[in-house]
């Protein structure tokens, strides 16, 4: 079954290669683009995508808060935060939003489709190193 995907960048540039990443090494494929925070969450909303994957830092709201946003519109669709940070500094703030998962922009274009297949899985993606091998709520 492919899996229906949201992507959120302000960058068209950035949108068509990750697109490019997600369509062709992926089974998702991209119903929608936004090119902000509000925008994604709006589409969201109507469209209930299986996964979004969002930009950290967009105009209008930024990408945590849009994540929250889009977890209370849509608590299934699974939430992918991309930032150009090393987010270890984030990693809490950026958990505390009910995020699935983050891939730094640099890893993405190996990092992405398996952060993509884990969040498919019911696994998070918390590190650049690879995919966290426990579901949300188990630690063990």
């Amino acid at each position: 079954m492919t899996c229906r995907l949201l992507l959120a960048d302000d960058h068209e540039i950035v949108r068509r290669n990750l697109r490019e990443i997600i369509e062709s090494r992926t089974d998702c494929i991209v119903v929608a683009e936004a090119i902000d925070g509000l925008q994604a969450v709006q589409l969201v909303r109507e469209l209930t995508p299986d996964v979004a994957v969002v930009d950290i830092s967009m105009p209008q709201l930024n990408g945590l808060d849009a994540a929250r946003q889009m977890r209370k519109a849509s608590p299934k669709t699974k939430i992918l935060i991309l930032t150009m940070h090393d987010a270890s500094a984030l990693i809490a703030k950026i958990q505390e939003t009910g995020v699935d998962g983050y891939v730094l922009k640099s890893d993405a274009p190996s990092r992405l489709p398996m952060a993509i297949d884990s969040l498919l899985h019911n696994r998070t993606f918390f590190d650049s190193s690879g995919p966290e091998q426990f579901s949300r709520g188990n630690t063990a």
